[in-house]
């Protein structure tokens, strides 16, 4: 790939429209030639206006204009900040020459200060497309605790010491250790995105050295479906609307097994009713960057007791339809965040009885783990969105819970 190669433009080689008063700015024009030979092409306002007969198109200089040598010298400035910066990316990578939109992306977002790790880690979280919104917010939370443990960290800074000033801090503020782990996962995927954008050498990736204890996973919480009950049949009048809008959300989670995004995602658009009852369907929200899976759920079916009309899960969506279904195409939990949610449906447990530690993904954890006691083990993947069986088994072993219970509560006759 070759360097970017610079030059100053008027506005009207653009066959941009001038202001009022007839003047037009200076641009500094940047160009590259890709590895498929096509040029690519990029502006950078120098803040300098003046009339297109006060421009001097041969030496790419202001002429006639009282401030001439004052803005030529602001016009070369800026030409040399746009050429120094491309010399500081090119080193950083070890003289690999940057492509121009990374070079424009990076330059824009730094003011044109050098880029640490730090700005690279917020930056990049930013741009990111493949990832959720709840994702991108949890990653960011990540980069707030590193900047109060080390601050601004360039990438020739990231080496053990810094890695275990960070732990030590995350220590410090009494995070449990499978949390300190999340967190250091989430640095550590940066730092591979640096290595393999060339700012940090493969070969001295610091996580390599750095070890640390990642705890263990706490088992996964549920609730039965009597305790869902419990919820379902509440008296609303001693929560908060917020709160009731968290359980309400709580519940669509537990009775159709939809991830947050998907869950936050859900439009009245995606349900129909046929003959049989309710049904949904969508396209996946989790990941974008790869070919997008389907949710197909026949909520008709989703725990459809006898004694019942219809099923728990068609219930409860029809009855978020009427609370917040109004607009086909608008979701009908827009703008509810992850944490808000837990929040709020914590005190909705307390006030509902239920003395178990509750969050949104319990609620997809109720549905797994109450789905596996009757529903087989490939059918239960495909209504989960799970890549791999053994997501899946974690439910089934759950569900023993359950299944031992019953056997608990028979009394045996002679």
């Amino acid at each position: 790939m070759k360097s970017i190669s610079f030059r100053a433009m008027h506005s009207s080689e653009r066959k941009k429209r001038l202001n009022k008063d007839g003047n037009g700015v200076v641009w500094i024009y940047a160009y590259q030639c890709s590895e498929s030979g096509k040029p690519q092409q990029k502006y950078f306002s120098t803040d300098v206006y003046v009339r297109p007969d006060q421009w001097d198109k041969k030496s790419r200089q202001v002429k006639d204009h009282p401030n001439a040598l004052a803005y030529n010298s602001l016009i070369n400035r800026k030409m040399s900040e746009l050429m120094e910066y491309q010399v500081g990316m090119v080193n950083e990578r070890h003289g690999a020459h940057v492509p121009l939109r990374e070079f424009h992306e990076q330059f824009t977002a730094t003011g044109g200060q050098k880029l640490s790790f730090t700005a690279f880690y917020k930056m990049t979280a930013q741009q990111r497309k493949e990832i959720s919104h709840a994702t991108r917010q949890t990653q960011l939370n990540t980069l707030n605790h590193w900047r109060t443990a080390v601050g601004e960290v360039s990438f020739n800074e990231l080496d053990y010491q810094v890695l275990d000033a960070f732990h030590q801090y995350l220590l410090g503020e009494e995070k449990e250790l499978t949390t300190i782990d999340k967190y250091h996962r989430h640095v550590k995927t940066y730092i591979n995105i640096a290595i393999n954008k060339g700012y940090v050498k493969s070969g001295i990736n610091p996580y390599s050295r750095f070890k640390y204890d990642k705890g263990s996973s706490k088992p996964r919480d549920f609730l039965r479906l009597e305790e869902l009950k419990l919820l379902e049949e509440m008296d609303t009048s001693r929560i908060t609307k917020k709160q009731e809008r968290a359980r309400d959300f709580f519940l669509v989670m537990a009775f159709t097994g939809l991830r947050f995004s998907d869950a936050v995602s859900m439009k009245p658009r995606n349900i129909t009713k046929t003959q049989k009852g309710y049904y949904y369907s969508a396209l996946m929200v989790k990941n974008q960057r790869r070919k997008k899976k389907e949710i197909n759920l026949p909520l008709y079916a989703f725990f459809h007791f006898k004694d019942e009309e219809e099923s728990r899960a068609q219930r409860w969506i029809k009855i978020c339809l009427e609370k917040y279904g109004k607009k086909p195409n608008k979701a009908l939990f827009e703008g509810l965040t992850n944490q808000d949610a837990n929040e709020n449906i914590k005190k909705v447990a307390k006030a509902a009885g239920l003395d178990k530690h509750l969050s949104c993904h319990v609620g997809r954890h109720s549905f797994g783990t109450n789905m596996a006691v009757k529903v087989p083990i490939p059918t239960l993947q495909s209504y989960m969105g799970h890549d791999k069986i053994d997501t899946t088994m974690h439910y089934v072993k759950m569900s023993k819970k359950i299944q031992d219970e019953v056997i608990e509560r028979i009394r045996w006759e002679n």
